[in-house]
């Protein structure tokens, strides 16, 4: 197993009333498999990936990533777990508008500590693989929204991480865009056995992936199992 989660609750108190977005939640995500998990908005998604990613903690029970309690370790510790183990793709982009597509792809690697030679050759050859190499040396500035979102996967995924996590990344874009960068996500899957959970709230979309669940009043409903 990638993860589990045993016993998980996440609750939340505003003035009028507590939300359970997680109640008591068993639940186990495969290395290597493809999970959408679906819910309408305010169902507690983007929460359960943010848990999933060690960005927010569970009201009570353990996430285990492999042999790791992610919400017992140090901040410090988290840091590391997410810059090398995990990538994030989101429904907005987060591109630098002053560097060029390579430079985006390879920025993270070169915070981490990777030569600058190095992750930009990482960047060209993941470009190539999401069909925008012919970009390369573009401002980020000039690409189309589709174009926006390859380039945040490829650098999501340049330090060869374990799981991909992606928050509503067909959400921004029109249907037949969303297609193609669905087309790169189950290619980066099949290609390198990176596990893949995204969130969504398009069920056309979600059910591209192996196994699909439904997020509803706090707990998991399976929708489709491979």
């Amino acid at each position: 197993m990638l993860y589990s989660l045993k016993n998980v609750s996440k609750i939340i108190s505003t003035p009028q009333e507590e939300i359970r977005i997680l109640n008591s939640v068993n639940f186990f995500i495969e290395k290597g498999e493809m999970l959408a998990v679906l819910g309408a908005s305010g169902s507690g998604k983007s929460t359960f990936l943010n848990i999933l990613a060690g960005l927010d903690n569970p009201s009570s029970g353990e996430v285990f990533f492999e042999d790791k309690n992610i919400h017992a370790l140090q901040e410090k510790e988290k840091n590391f777990l997410r810059n090398k183990e995990m990538g994030f793709v989101f429904q907005f982009h987060h591109l630098l508008p002053e560097f060029t597509t390579a430079e985006n792809v390879a920025m993270q690697a070169i915070i981490s500590g990777m030569k600058k030679s190095e992750a930009l050759k990482k960047a060209y050859e993941l470009l190539e693989m999401v069909e925008l190499s012919h970009r390369a040396k573009h401002l980020v500035t000039t690409l189309s929204g589709g174009e926006k979102q390859r380039a945040a996967i490829a650098r999501a995924v340049l330090l060869s991480p374990k799981v991909l996590l992606a928050d509503e990344p067909t959400g921004n874009l029109d249907f037949k865009t969303g297609e193609q960068i669905m087309q790169v996500l189950t290619n980066l899957n099949k290609e390198k056995r990176m596990t893949l959970v995204m969130v969504t709230h398009n069920r056309e979309i979600a059910n591209q992936m192996q196994r699909v669940v439904e997020l509803k009043s706090g707990a998991f409903h399976e929708q489709k199992m491979y």
